[in-house]
């Protein structure tokens, strides 16, 4: 009994030096675990805080607002697998850097005028189409930073919270380009 119970850990120990980092996660998809994957690796390099969906774009992948949510869901279940989850908060990695600038237009306004802007007068300060900008706030409502209202023009209120929803960068992104290597978000 004692041998096979030596036996089962060194090949427990084993396995696990074998695997591939965040392997064995059956909550994601293989492209979500490539993600993953990627993401642990990038933010090993000192200042790198890159974000899912850069990260799906250096990988070559679709945008895929559906698998952002899962991996974003998987990272907040599991903050434990990366030094960056654990400071920033993993909400901070799941809006692009378009979605990140909507957030601060909207919490910016909020805070200042103490009220939601419209669709089209957030549209016009946002430089975006009133439908892109439709498709982006329903993303961050799945997300989790708005909810749905049916107060004032824009349908969405800030999610309980919205201060701390996206950690301490609190909406902030640089993306860094070097030539000859994939870009970069930094911290």
């Amino acid at each position: 009994m004692r041998k096979k119970l030596i036996l089962l850990i060194a090949t427990v120990l084993v396995m696990g030096t074998l695997m591939p980092i965040g392997a064995g996660t059956d909550s994601l998809p293989a492209k979500g675990q490539q993600v993953v994957d990627y993401l642990l690796k990038d933010w090993q390099k000192q200042f790198r805080s890159t974000s899912i969906p850069l990260a799906m774009k250096n990988l070559g992948m679709k945008p895929d607002d559906g698998l952002r949510l899962k991996i974003g869901e998987y990272l907040r279940e599991n903050t434990d697998i990366a030094r960056n989850l654990k400071f920033w908060g993993a909400n901070n990695y799941i809006l692009s850097n378009e979605e990140k600038l909507i957030a601060k237009y909207l919490i910016n306004t909020y805070e200042t005028e103490k009220r939601m802007p419209g669709l089209q007068e957030s549209s016009k300060a946002l430089e975006m189409s009133s439908d892109k900008l439709k498709d982006r706030l329903a993303f961050m409502a799945r997300a989790g930073l708005l909810e749905r209202s049916g107060e004032g023009e824009l349908r969405y209120k800030l999610a309980e919270g919205y201060g701390r929803w996206g950690g301490p960068l609190r909406y902030n992104f640089h993306t860094v380009e070097i030539e000859g290597e994939k870009p970069f978000d930094v911290w």
